[in-house]
């Protein structure tokens, strides 16, 4: 039974960030998936740390640079010395754009409108009615995980990310496949990494697909779709012909036995006996060995 009810489940195809969901009575309804970024500081300029704005500048190593810098380092990467302000990481541009985060309301800021307002990094430290100090970590989410995918194949980008140029990226794998020709403007891919988004997409924290159905498990992106083959709390599909059932596979089982009695106690005694083939099966095969062994 249960082969067959994972044999009626569709083959999984990538889930992009607004996917549609089947119901018990087949209808679809329309679901945001989002990652959570906890490193805010990797949408900040590593130079003056003010938030990244348009445009962002990368150097041949992957290092990057507000436009701002660019100009005050006279074009000259202070990490590895090399030309910066000539290439934009357009991909990090959209990142920045996507990423939103709350409103970080301190308290001391919410009793005095006129002070000014300092840009709040990724740990920051509040003071509590004891003088204490709270550690309060902030964050931004993600609802555009399209972004972390590859533009070619469309899998999740991971370590390596390339870039060309004109700041289109792939994945180490597409540009092989391309003979290191990016497929938007045809320029050279495949020889300048894009360091701050491997960072980026390591950094982004996602739940499991299947935690309205009870997992708590959280990964990287991308690393959430081999837990997904073997979670428990997977969706497994009723094998009843016109069952639009689904549900987690203890549940199934419950469903199976109340709902069809008469095809369950077929498949029960199917299972038992594919059982005892299996277990006369492992007796043959020790006895032909002890015969070899004499």
């Amino acid at each position: 039974m249960a082969g067959e009810a994972s044999s009626s489940h569709p083959k999984r195809q990538r889930v992009s960030s607004i996917v549609e969901e089947e119901g018990e009575n087949g209808g679809g309804h329309s679901v945001a998936r989002s990652g959570t970024l906890f490193e805010l500081d990797l949408l900040d300029c590593p130079i003056c740390c003010n938030a990244l704005t348009m445009p962002i500048f990368q150097c041949d190593n992957g290092h990057i640079a507000c436009s701002s810098c660019c100009t005050e380092l006279r074009n000259k990467c202070p990490s590895c010395t090399l030309p910066i302000g000539n290439y934009r990481s357009r991909i990090m541009e959209r990142v920045v754009v996507a990423v939103i985060v709350p409103c970080p309301i301190v308290a001391e800021e919410a009793s005095s409108s006129r002070r000014k307002r300092q840009r709040v990094p990724s740990i920051v430290e509040e003071k509590g009615e004891s003088d204490g100090r709270d550690v309060v970590v902030q964050f931004g989410t993600l609802f555009q995980l399209d972004l972390l995918d590859c533009p070619v194949c469309s899998n999740a980008l991971t370590i390596r990310i390339f870039q060309c140029d004109n700041g289109h990226v792939a994945c180490s794998s597409c540009c092989r496949k391309l003979r290191h020709k990016c497929p938007s403007c045809s320029l050279p891919i495949g020889n300048y990494r894009s360091r701050i988004m491997e960072k980026v997409v390591k950094a982004v924290i996602v739940p499991c697909p299947n935690a309205k159905h009870g997992c708590t498990e959280t990964f990287s992106y991308g690393k959430e779709l081999v837990h997904e083959k073997k979670c428990s709390f997977a969706l497994c599909y009723c094998p009843a012909p016109k069952c639009n059932y689904s549900g987690v596979y203890k549940d199934l089982y419950s469903h199976y036995a109340a709902k069809h009695k008469d095809t369950y106690h077929r498949f029960s005694l199917e299972e038992e006996n594919e059982e005892e083939e299996a277990e006369e099966e492992e007796d043959e095969e020790e006895a032909e060995e002890e015969d070899d062994e004499d």
